[in-house]
C-alpha cells in the first residue's frame, strides 16, 4: 500500500477510509492535490516537487520549465538536518557558498545570486556589495524552520527579476496552515555544543468559519569548534488563513527573529609564501569582545480569488524591518602577494570597526493568470505588477590602529581593549533608498500537444537615492564634502523559452533572456559606469518518471556580460579618495546535470554536477584577458545525497 500523501484533501481521506471500512480490503490511497497547495512539499516524502513558479510567473513542473531549476524539499531539509539557508544551498546543484568579509554570499555560474525571495517577493537586503562594501551590508536572516521548501533557479530570470547579476534567484516558500491538526517538536544537539529546539503546531482553528492557523518557534544556542565563537537564535512565526466564500482565501502572517553571533571577518591566514600555517582548528584571531546582534520583524498579507475554473487573481503585501550591530577587530594580512603571516608568526591588526544597520522594505505584488482555449489547444497567460521600496541606513565607526604586530600562535583575544564607541576616531553615515516598479506579462502557447512556446517581457523602472555623510576623520571633523547621487533607469527585458516533448517522459528545451543591471560604481571620471548588459542562453533535456516523483535534467549554458565593474585599485582625484572602476566583458560557459526524487517507494536520491569555465573576453589592459574572473567558484562541483527508509 503506497503511503498516503498529506496534500490530499480531508474529504478524500475520509472517503478512502470509509471505503476501506465497508469493503474490508486494502485499497491504494487516493491522492488529491489542491491547486492552491500544489507546490507544497511538507510530509510528501520526496526530493522533488510537482510545480514551481520562480522562473516564469506561471506554475509549471520542473520538466515544463525551460531553465535549470532545483528544489530543496522539506524532506531533504529534515533528512540532512539543515537549519540555515547557507547549509541548504551548499547541497544544491551549481551553487557556491562563500564568505565576503563577515557575510555569506551565494554564486552560480561565476556570478552572484543577488535576488532572494520569500513567497515571490524579492529583497536585496543581504545581497553582496549592495552598499559597495561587504562589511557594510546588512545580514540576511533566514531560518529554515518557517519554510516549506527552497526553489533555486540558475541563470538570469528575466520574467521575474531584473537589475541583478545573472547568477540566479532563490525563492523561499513559507509554511502555511494545514487542514489536519499536526504537532511537531524537533531537537538537534551536536558535539561542539550546539543545542536547537523547534516547535511547529498547525491545524483548523474554526471549521465553520474556515479559519486555519500555524505557529513555529525556534530556540537555539550555538557553540563552535573555534575558541570564543558562539551565537544564539530565537524565532517566532505565526500565520492564519480564512476562506472568504468558496473562491477567496485571505492569509496573514508575521515573524520576529533575534540573533547573536561572533563576527570572524577574516578567518585564518596563510603564510607570506602562501603555505599552510597548520594552525589549530580552534584558532580564532578576533578580539574577545567581537559581537554581532541582529533583529528582524516582518508581516505579510495575501489575498487569492478564483475568478472561475481557469483564471485567478492574487495580491500580496509584505513588510520587513531589520536592525543589526556589528563590532569587531581581527588580525589579517594584506590579501596581496606576500601579505600573509611572517616567518615569526606575526600579523598586523586589520581594523577596529563597528557598523550599525537599519533596513526597511515594503512590497506589493498582484498577479493575474489563467488559460484560454484557441485553435484546439489550451494556452496559459500571466500578468504581474510589482512595487518594491527598500531603505538601508548604515553608521560606520572605526578606531585608528597602530603599526603593532601580534603573534598568531599566542593570540588570546584580549590584547585589544574594547573601544569607547562614543568617541570614535572616524565616523560616517550612508543611506540607500531603492524604488522599483515592474510589469511583466507572458503567454505559454501550445501550438501542438508536444510543442510549448513561452514568451514574454518585463518592464522595470528603478530609482536609487544614495547619500554619504563624512562626519569624523582622525577624531576631527571631516572636511570632505558630503555626497548624494540619484540613479534612475528603465528597461524592457525579453524572455523566450521553447519546450518540445519527445514522449510522455522526455523533453528538449531552449531559452534566452537578456541581462541588465545599472551601475553605481564610479568610473575614471567619477561618474557611474554604463549599465551592465548581457545575454543568457541555455539548451537542455529534461525527463520525469513515476508521475513526476523522479526528475532529471542536463543543460548547456552560456552567459555573456559587458560593462561589468572591476575595481581598478586606483583612486579618484576628486578629494573623496574613492577607488574607481573599469568596465570589463565576461563570459561563462558550462554544463548542469541533476537527478532528484524517488528511485523506489523507500529510496530517495539527489545528485547534481556542474562544470563551469569563466573568462574575461575583453579588458582595459592585457593582463586579465582570458583569465578566470571568479576563481572562488570551482570548475567542477558534485553534490550527492541519498536516503533509504526501512
Amino acid at each position: 500500500m503506497h503511503p498516503r500523501k498529506p496534500a490530499a484533501l480531508a474529504a478524500a481521506v475520509l472517503l478512502a477510509c470509509h471505503a476501506h471500512a465497508q469493503n474490508g480490503e486494502d485499497l491504494q490511497a487516493i491522492t488529491v492535490k489542491s491547486d492552491r497547495d500544489n507546490t507544497r512539499t511538507e510530509d510528501v516524502n520526496s526530493y522533488t516537487t510537482s510545480a514551481m513558479r520562480t522562473t516564469t510567473g506561471l506554475t509549471l513542473s520542473p520538466r515544463e520549465t525551460p531553465q535549470s531549476v532545483s528544489v530543496i524539499t522539506k524532506t531533504q531539509l529534515d533528512d540532512q538536518g539543515l537549519t540555515t539557508i547557507e547549509d541548504a544551498l551548499r547541497t544544491t546543484t551549481g551553487v557556491n557558498v562563500t564568505r565576503h568579509g563577515s557575510r555569506t554570499v551565494y554564486q552560480s555560474r561565476g556570478f552572484f545570486i543577488e535576488q532572494i525571495e520569500e513567497d515571490g517577493i524579492s529583497t536585496t537586503i543581504g545581497a553582496p556589495g549592495v552598499t559597495g562594501n561587504p562589511f557594510r551590508d546588512p545580514k540576511q536572516q533566514m531560518d529554515l524552520a518557517l519554510y516549506d521548501h527552497i526553489e533555486v533557479v540558475r541563470g538570469a530570470t528575466g520574467l521575474t527579476q531584473t537589475n541583478s547579476e545573472p547568477g540566479g534567484t532563490i525563492n523561499a516558500v513559507r509554511k502555511k496552515p494545514t487542514d489536519d491538526t499536526q504537532l511537531r517538536a524537533d531537537a538537534i544537539v551536536d558535539r561542539f555544543g550546539k543545542v536547537r529546539a523547534t516547535g511547529d503546531a498547525s491545524g483548523t482553528l474554526h471549521k465553520d468559519w474556515g479559519v486555519r492557523g500555524r505557529v513555529v518557534a525556534v530556540g537555539e544556542r550555538d557553540d563552535s569548534f573555534k575558541r570564543d565563537v558562539d551565537g544564539s537564535n530565537g524565532l517566532l512565526y505565526g500565520v492564519l488563513d480564512k476562506q472568504l466564500g468558496e473562491n477567496t482565501k485571505l492569509t496573514v502572517g508575521g515573524l520576529y527573529q533575534n540573533q547573536h553571533d561572533t563576527p570572524d571577518p577574516n578567518g585564518l591566514p596563510l603564510a607570506e609564501d602562501n603555505s599552510d600555517l597548520r594552525l589549530p582548528r580552534k584558532t580564532y584571531l578576533g578580539a574577545n569582545w567581537n559581537e554581532g546582534k541582529y533583529r528582524k520583524q516582518g508581516a505579510f498579507l495575501e489575498l487569492e480569488h478564483d475568478l472561475n475554473d481557469d483564471w485567478r487573481i492574487s495580491s500580496k503585501l509584505d513588510y520587513k524591518r531589520t536592525r543589526s550591530k556589528q563590532s569587531y577587530a581581527s588580525l589579517a594580512g594584506s590579501g596581496g602577494p606576500g601579505g600573509g603571516a611572517k616567518k615569526d608568526g606575526t600579523l598586523p591588526l586589520d581594523g577596529i570597526e563597528r557598523y550599525d544597520h537599519s533596513g526597511k522594505q515594503f512590497a506589493f505584488q498582484t498577479n493575474l493568470n489563467g488559460s484560454v482555449n484557441a485553435f484546439g489547444h489550451s494556452h496559459d497567460l500571466f500578468l504581474t505588477y510589482s512595487y518594491n521600496r527598500e531603505t538601508t541606513d548604515v553608521r560606520g565607526l572605526s578606531m585608528n590602529t597602530n603599526d603593532a604586530k601580534y603573534n598568531i600562535y599566542t593570540w588570546r583575544g584580549d590584547e585589544i581593549p574594547r573601544p569607547d564607541w562614543n568617541n570614535p576616531d572616524s565616523r560616517n553615515y550612508s543611506g540607500n533608498d531603492y524604488t522599483t516598479h515592474a510589469i511583466a506579462g507572458g503567454v505559454r502557447v501550445n501550438p501542438t500537444d508536444n510543442l510549448h512556446i513561452l514568451t514574454g517581457t518585463r518592464y522595470s523602472h528603478w530609482k536609487r537615492d544614495w547619500s554619504w555623510d563624512y562626519d569624523l576623520s582622525d577624531g576631527k571633523p571631516d572636511t570632505r564634502a558630503d555626497r548624494e547621487q540619484r540613479t534612475e533607469k528603465s528597461r524592457f527585458v525579453p524572455y523566450l523559452g521553447v519546450t518540445y516533448d519527445l514522449d510522455p517522459n522526455n523533453s528538449l528545451y531552449a531559452s534566452y533572456t537578456s541581462i541588465f543591471k545599472y551601475n553605481t560604481n564610479p568610473g575614471k571620471n567619477g561618474q557611474p559606469l554604463p549599465a551592465t548588459l548581457g545575454n543568457n542562453y541555455e539548451v537542455g533535456w529534461k525527463g520525469e518518471w513515476y508521475n513526476g516523483d523522479l526528475n532529471a535534467n542536463v543543460a548547456l549554458f552560456q552567459i555573456d556580460q559587458k560593462n561589468t565593474a572591476i575595481n581598478s585599485r586606483q583612486r579618484l582625484t576628486d578629494g573623496t579618495n574613492r577607488f574607481y572602476f573599469e568596465p570589463m566583458t565576461l563570459q561563462s560557459r558550462g554544463l548542469d546535470a541533476e537527478i532528484s526524487g524517488k528511485l523506489t517507494d523507500q529510496w530517495q536520491m539527489f545528485a547534481g554536477y556542474t562544470y563551469n569555465t569563466r573568462k574575461y573576453t575583453e579588458t582595459i589592459g592585457s593582463t586579465l584577458k582570458g583569465s578566470d574572473f571568479n576563481k572562488q567558484t570551482p570548475k567542477h562541483m558534485l553534490r550527492l545525497y541519498t536516503s533509504y527508509r526501512l
